[in-house]
């Protein structure tokens, strides 16, 4: 979710220290790593390639967790964009089975690396998929059952009768909690993992947009309209913002890509009383249509609910917020005189497939990239830096597994892309609808 034109988030407001800032690159650096991006997807392979040994530089365009990382609705879901049947059907068995592994190997690091650095990001366990229609409840019973007898994996079926332990709606006739799951505060969780890279000492630069780079022999150059980053390999983890680099390689990736708006809003703090009705698990809830609701309570008992997407442009009205409560106050009727202290919006990254999209952006094989996240960055990210990691020092299965996966452009090009998507949407608006 990167930044479009949003307000300030409930994120920014309800940090309980200031903001480190970090100084714009000046001048020439040499280091092993260069890595393009200061959300999750970069902050994770730094640190990542930092722990082997590496002298890692990370530059960010703007400021660290400024995007996505630090706006989304903060769910911790154990997978990639994209569902499991559709791993099994780009590649074969045993890699889905791989695939699965290394997403819920990404949870399970999550919280060791939160542990590790101390980093206070308010984790919560436990994540609810719910359904709302017979149809949702008997593909739901499908996925437990296929899940469990494939990939050995038991979580917790919910019915209709016990949702109300769960979740203090009648909107939802069954769901599955998933223990591996959970949330978190993501600008927290971004600056934190910042914090563990610099402390460990890692450079990173703020406001130090990469213009372009060239592979030249065996170094990579990147040139900021203030410096230059000579290094060995670049990753490159900007996202949305990969069509800003002026580099063919870039180009051509970006139009993989999709950026897409969400809408978030957060609740004043509700009463102890309140919290307990609405969230008595306090675990963060997701339903399963295609267009769907997203929430959680945070640490002070707040309501963050997300819902809505915007395929047409970048800029999203500020009344949007009055939709996303509407749809708050369907799921809640009870919260109908509950205020709206923060509104705030910004931009996912989808691939056309919604699965991830690995590799190497050109044939030196010195520069790597991930995008298409596709709305369940915050685990998946985790999981694509340790790919990219590894394949960095030496071990590259991963990714030629991922890179399996076929991948092709938007139709329509920079401008169309999204009227063009919008329309074929329609289509799962009328499933949601029905």
């Amino acid at each position: 979710m990167g930044n479009i034109n949003s307000p300030l988030s409930y994120y920014e407001a309800s940090l309980s220290q200031p903001r480190i800032t970090y100084p714009t690159l000046a001048g020439n650096i040499d280091c092993d790593v260069c890595v393009v991006g200061g959300g999750y997807m970069g902050l994770h392979s730094a640190l990542n390639l930092q722990e082997r040994g590496l002298k890692v530089v990370i530059l960010e365009a703007q400021r660290i967790g400024f995007g996505a990382s630090g706006r989304n609705g903060g769910h911790v879901i154990p997978e990639f964009g994209g569902s499991q049947s559709s791993f099994e059907k780009h590649l074969d068995m045993e890699s889905a089975k791989k695939v699965w592994e290394i997403s819920h190997e990404a949870a399970e690091s999550l919280r060791a690396r939160i542990s590790k650095y101390d980093i206070d990001c308010d984790y919560q366990t436990g994540h609810i998929e719910a359904a709302i229609t017979p149809r949702h409840a008997a593909a739901l019973q499908d996925w437990q059952s296929h899940i469990a007898q494939n990939y050995g994996y038991k979580n917790q079926w919910i019915n209709q009768t016990e949702m109300s332990q769960y979740v203090g709606t009648k909107r939802y006739i069954a769901g599955v909690i998933d223990r591996n799951g959970g949330h978190v505060h993501p600008l927290k969780l971004a600056l934190g993992l910042a914090h563990a890279f610099k402390s460990d000492g890692g450079e990173i630069y703020e406001q130090s947009a990469v213009d372009t780079w060239h592979a030249e022999n065996d170094k990579v150059r990147v040139q900021t309209s203030t410096g230059e980053v000579t290094c060995q390999h670049l990753v490159l983890g900007c996202n949305v913002d990969m069509e800003t680099i002026h580099n063919s390689a870039c180009k051509k990736l970006a139009k993989r890509i999709l950026p897409v708006g969400s809408w978030v809003i957060a609740t004043q703090p509700l009463s102890p009383a309140l919290a307990d009705e609405i969230l008595p698990s306090r675990a963060a809830v997701v339903d399963m249509r295609f267009i769907l609701d997203y929430y959680r309570l945070t640490a002070d008992n707040r309501l963050v609910f997300g819902a809505g997407v915007k395929y047409l442009s970048r800029y999203i009205p500020e009344s949007f917020f009055e939709t996303v409560r509407n749809k708050m106050i369907k799921v809640f009727p009870q919260l109908h005189e509950t205020k709206i202290e923060f509104s705030w919006s910004g931009l996912i990254d989808i691939s056309m497939n919604r699965m991830p999209d690995f590799g190497y952006a050109d044939t030196s094989k010195r520069v790597l990239y991930a995008q298409g996240f596709s709305g369940s960055g915050v685990v998946a990210t985790n999981a694509a830096a340790r790919v990219i990691s590894e394949a960095i020092i030496g071990n590259t299965s991963n990714l030629k597994m991922f890179q399996r996966i076929r991948h092709i452009s938007f139709p329509g090009g920079k401008w169309l892309r999204g009227p063009i998507t919008a329309t074929g949407m329609l289509y799962h608006r009328l499933l949601d609808f029905v």
